[in-house]
């Protein structure tokens, strides 16, 4: 590829991409690791991991399972905490692994002019699903062929979702799905994309004896893009964490 023509793709590119300049929300995403997965818990745009001691511990109880095909039923399997991330067992190399974290208890961010908030994370890494009722992801994203996805939501089409997809040097792209909940990405690098969405549900529950105002779940959907231009340097953004 010509030096002129990489130069008019990341020029094309960097027009529909938007260089994360704010924090987000910490949430979880996979990893492929050496041996299974890792499950990390920070802000992948800032390149920032949590660790233990310190903030990973705010991650309690979560699940992890895999999935031998994209509409099989998935299997639970082992997680268990490291340093810096939790391990997931995946000795089978499954093309989908899939991890839950619904054990967070609500938390007041009033100050926030949020109320009082229950977070779930999700998340998924390798294949994008195509059968709501087989996943245990609440919040999930089905694939319907390059680039080309679509959000669900309790088993429905979520629209006006709005995804956040980190490229593999970190450049983040907006995007927002239509009525039926699809949306087309754009991923010219080659590496690791993660793709992160939250969504608010304003219906009020309880959850251990604590009542909530809204339900904010993350879901995360990582994978890993085997051809394109060269991404260059992961170089984080300039922000305060939170």
């Amino acid at each position: 590829m010509t030096i002129l023509l990489k130069t008019f793709i990341h020029t094309a590119c960097c027009a529909a991409l938007i260089a994360s300049g704010t924090a987000q929300a910490h949430y979880l995403w996979i990893e492929s690791g050496d041996s299974g997965a890792r499950l990390y818990y920070g802000e992948p745009d800032a390149l920032l991991k949590e660790k233990s001691p310190g903030k990973l511990d705010n991650i309690k109880s979560p699940k992890a399972f895999v999935q031998d095909t994209p509409s099989g039923k998935p299997g639970a399997v082992t997680i268990s905490r490291a340093a810096e991330y939790f391990a997931i067992a995946n000795n089978k190399g499954t093309p989908a692994i899939l991890a839950v974290e619904e054990s967070l208890e609500v938390r007041d961010l009033t100050k926030h002019g949020l109320g009082f908030a229950k977070s779930n994370y999700y998340a998924r890494y390798g294949q994008a699903a195509t059968d709501s009722s087989a996943s245990p992801l609440v919040l999930d994203i089905h694939g319907s062929g390059p680039n080309k996805l679509a959000v669900v939501y309790r088993g429905q089409p979520l629209k006006d979702a709005k995804l956040e997809v980190i490229a593999p040097n970190t450049w983040m792209q907006e995007h927002k799905t239509d009525a039926q909940g699809a949306v087309h990405i754009n991923t010219p690098w080659r590496g690791q994309y993660v793709v992160h969405v939250l969504h608010i549900d304003q219906a009020p529950g309880e959850f251990s004896g604590k009542k909530y105002d809204s339900l904010r779940n993350h879901l995360t959907y990582t994978f890993t893009k085997a051809d394109g231009s060269d991404p260059g340097p992961a170089v984080p953004p300039k922000h305060e964490m939170d």
